[in-house]
């Protein structure tokens, strides 16, 4: 009985060795699959944090992205934006070349006429010429003016005054149409400076003698005879003009622009500069050419340009202005002018001197009629 318990212990004691070795086994394994698991854990978490971390740096570049086409879509349209206006700008200075061209054209077509003393310009050169000019003072106040900001309630008290004898309706036409102000500004101060003068350039002094004169010598001749006499007389002063009158020439070019300038600046936004200044000087230079030129003729040249009052109508006149507000001249015949950008001229006899009864508008005033 003995045997058979130690043989009982003996096999029991096998089956305690093999029951630790499983279990032994099976701890490892645990512990194995635990290490396993704790790694894979690990690394779990790591990718959440990684695709988390690319997530964010996806929504910020995305907003990046949309940040920065917003920002083109923007440029572009700026860059349209000056484009046009950039475009805008070298039709009106394409223009202005035009018109320049057109004046020099012009400035050797006189300059041949000219050689000879007694040679007599055409109508309808004199035409072709006054529309240059006006057409160049327009295109010069668009270019310059266009964006400017009038307020003539800044201008100290000599400067309205001058205004109001330029143009007595200023106020008014400031609020609403700086554009023909301005240019109404400038003829009304070529007419002064350049058409009203006996000769321009010539020193006052001399210029009062030749005007006294011609009115003494117009007693004893024939009011023909006397057209001629002057017309010879200043052809000899035109000749040698750009020579001998340069510097008194001058003078009258450097005045009207410093006038021009000392008015616009003080109504304006903005100051004057040389770029601006020296298309004036060539428009009053070409101004002062055909002043003398109309000046040499037999017949009697004036510059007509009647002035706006506010306190009476000045009625549209089919036969001696033209409206520049584009409308049918038949709707026109009973209209208001409210400004006058440009003179006209008139012409009285014919090429000799002679038959002066005649009269003819050779270039007609260029108004804005009031809205109907």
């Amino acid at each position: 009985m003995e045997d058979e318990f130690e043989r009982e212990l003996t096999q029991l004691s096998h089956k305690l060795t093999n029951e630790s070795e499983t279990a032994i086994f099976w701890q490892q394994k645990h512990s194995s699959l635990n290490q396993t698991f704790l790694k894979t854990d690990t690394e779990l978490r790591l990718l959440r944090q990684e695709v988390s971390g690319l997530e964010q740096v996806k929504e910020s570049r995305d907003r990046d992205i949309k940040t920065r086409i917003s920002s083109l879509m923007l440029d572009r349209d700026a860059f349209r934006e000056a484009y046009n206006e950039a475009m805008g700008e070298l039709r009106v200075k394409e223009e202005m070349i035009k018109s320049l061209q057109g004046q020099v054209r012009g400035l050797k077509s006189f300059v041949s006429t000219s050689s000879k003393m007694d040679e007599q310009v055409t109508d309808e050169a004199f035409g072709e010429r006054m529309q240059r000019l006006g057409n160049g003072l327009q295109n010069w106040v668009i270019t310059n003016f266009r964006r400017v900001k009038i307020d003539t309630g800044k201008a100290n008290e000599e400067t309205q005054e001058l205004l109001l004898r330029l143009v007595p309706t200023y106020e008014s036409l400031a609020a609403s149409s700086k554009v023909h102000l301005i240019q109404s500004i400038v003829s009304r101060l070529l007419l002064e400076h350049i058409f009203e003068p006996y000769f321009i350039g010539l020193p006052a002094e001399h210029a009062d003698d030749l005007a006294k004169a011609e009115k003494y010598l117009g007693t004893f001749g024939s009011l023909e005879s006397m057209n001629q006499w002057r017309s010879i007389t200043l052809a000899i002063l035109r000749k040698e003009a750009p020579q001998k009158l340069k510097a008194e020439t001058d003078v009258v070019v450097e005045t009207v622009v410093n006038q021009v300038n000392s008015i616009l600046d003080a109504i304006g936004d903005i100051c004057h500069t040389e770029a601006r200044d020296q298309p004036l000087r060539t428009l009053i230079t070409s101004a002062i050419e055909l002043s003398r030129l109309l000046r040499v003729q037999k017949a009697v040249f004036s510059i007509i340009m009647p002035s706006i009052e506010g306190f009476q109508r000045t009625m549209f006149d089919p036969d001696t202005m033209e409206d520049i507000g584009g409308e049918d001249e038949d709707t026109l015949s009973e209209r208001e002018i409210r400004c006058i950008t440009f003179p006209g001229i008139l012409k009285l006899g014919d090429e000799n001197g002679e038959r002066t009864h005649l009269r003819n508008v050779v270039a007609k005033i260029r108004v804005l009629c009031a809205p109907d």
